[in-house]
């Protein structure tokens, strides 16, 4: 699980982010996990803190994938969280 904090600068963003809304087009297949307990070792189960000394990465997110350095595709279930193929950025996220 990544601890990510939202950052409204894309200097301060660890990973510049676009959310796109088909999987196919995604590299990372994301969970919004509710609870911090939920934690697993899946660079795709997120949960979202306010603080950034509380976060694994910062982020920003784009409004095109130009700069993105990842895409993401939210999904309903941690059994589908998870990258889609090999990324430079696999194992570096939580």
């Amino acid at each position: 699980m990544a601890f990510v904090n939202v950052v409204d600068s894309r200097a301060e963003a660890n990973y510049l982010i676009r959310e796109v809304d088909s999987r196919g087009d995604a590299d990372l297949l994301v969970y919004k996990a509710d609870l911090k307990r939920d934690a697993l070792n899946n660079d795709g189960i997120w949960f979202f803190v306010d603080a950034r000394a509380e976060a694994d990465i910062s982020v920003n997110f784009l409004d095109t994938r130009a700069n993105a350095d990842l895409l993401i595709c939210y999904v309903n279930s941690r059994g589908e969280a998870g990258w889609r193929e090999k990324h430079p950025l696999q194992g570096k996220l939580a």
